[in-house]
């Protein structure tokens, strides 16, 4: 895991606050491992593994919490509670020194809900959010100074509050609002080292956006209404980078790029350069000085609800009125 907290390098995009980078590790080759643990409100369980010895490898690892099964018995007439579970996945493949694929997942849920019984009648409640996320990468080394990695990505974030009920009559009333976004990413990645004080990286990648900011599902028997309005909005955000890590001497790293992006969705298109600079002097081994240069660009905006308290957060994409998020304002082209 690593933090960049400002002035991060040209690779990184469409955002301008910190970057945090996470690597999962890859499961074991040699013999099957596992290990557990169980606390009051959580428990959580990881399984490693080969598939074939020294060539493919598992891991997989789970967390729940038991809040809402912990609470089940002290509630009459009903059921209710919270709770929470993600899991990870990762498989590898080994096809030679050159080559290897890795497919892994991200799949995580909170959930809130009521649930009450009364006089024949039933009434649900609740409020769910979460995110699935795929990654196939494919790493394929070209020699010792040169190698690439292809990934395709998908990654689907949902939020939902739901209500339904039905009254011994038959009268039912359902009311769903729900948004999120779905992006898929192609990225291609290569990694040079001509010199030992020289690191290149160099790519591009495309994300498809589909936004949903607002999805509305209405059915009330009583008053002979039923609606169904959602909202969708599709863009394409892409860049090209080239970025350079070179250290002069021992204490001293520089790192120097430029990433150029793009936007468009209809009746709009934006193109946006964005240098970068960066340098690190080490005085010793616990204090260093930095200094940063760069021009960034969000094309997506968020829009938060910051007094109820709940994860109502909705993004949306930028429109030709509402120009990308930046130090500077440049009109669309």
């Amino acid at each position: 895991m690593e933090l960049t907290k400002g002035g991060f390098p040209a690779r990184f995009g469409g955002r301008l606050s910190s970057v945090l980078e996470m690597t999962m590790k890859e499961g074991n080759k040699e013999k099957l491992h596992g290990e557990a643990g169980i606390g009051l409100i959580a428990s959580r369980l990881t399984l490693e593994g080969p598939l074939k010895k020294n060539k493919s490898s598992f891991l997989i690892s789970g967390r729940r919490t038991y809040a809402d099964a912990l609470a089940r018995p002290f509630i009459r007439n009903g059921d209710g509670g919270y709770y929470f579970y993600d899991l990870n996945a990762k498989v590898n493949y080994d096809f030679g020194r050159r080559n290897k694929l890795y497919l892994s997942g991200y799949f995580g849920r909170d959930r809130f809900f009521i649930r009450e019984r009364a006089d024949g009648g039933r009434f649900r409640a609740g409020i769910d959010w979460g995110n699935a996320t795929g990654t196939l990468r494919w790493n394929h080394l070209f020699s010792e100074k040169l190698f690439t990695n292809t990934s395709l990505i998908f990654t689907d974030y949902r939020f939902k509050i739901y209500e339904t009920s039905k009254e011994s009559n038959g009268d039912e009333f359902s009311l769903r609002y729900s948004s999120g976004i779905r992006d898929i990413t192609l990225k291609h990645d290569y990694d040079f080292f001509p010199t030992p004080r020289h690191f290149i990286k160099f790519g591009l990648a495309s994300t498809m956006h589909r936004f949903t900011p607002s999805a509305i599902v209405l059915k009330d028997t009583q008053a002979g209404e039923q609606r169904r309005e959602v909202e969708t909005i599709d863009v394409v955000e892409s860049g090209v980078y080239l970025e350079d890590t070179y250290k002069p001497f021992a204490k001293m790293k520089v790192n120097a790029g430029i990433r150029l992006s793009h936007f468009a969705g209809k009746n709009m298109n934006y193109f946006r350069g964005e240098p970068r600079l960066a340098a690190a002097y080490s005085l010793a081994d616990d204090l260093s000085v930095k200094a940063s240069y760069a021009r960034m660009n969000q094309y997506v905006h968020l829009m938060s609800n910051t007094g109820i308290g709940l994860p109502t957060d909705l993004w949306v994409p930028s429109t030709p009125e509402i120009a990308p998020s930046n130090p500077v304002r440049l009109p669309p082209v």
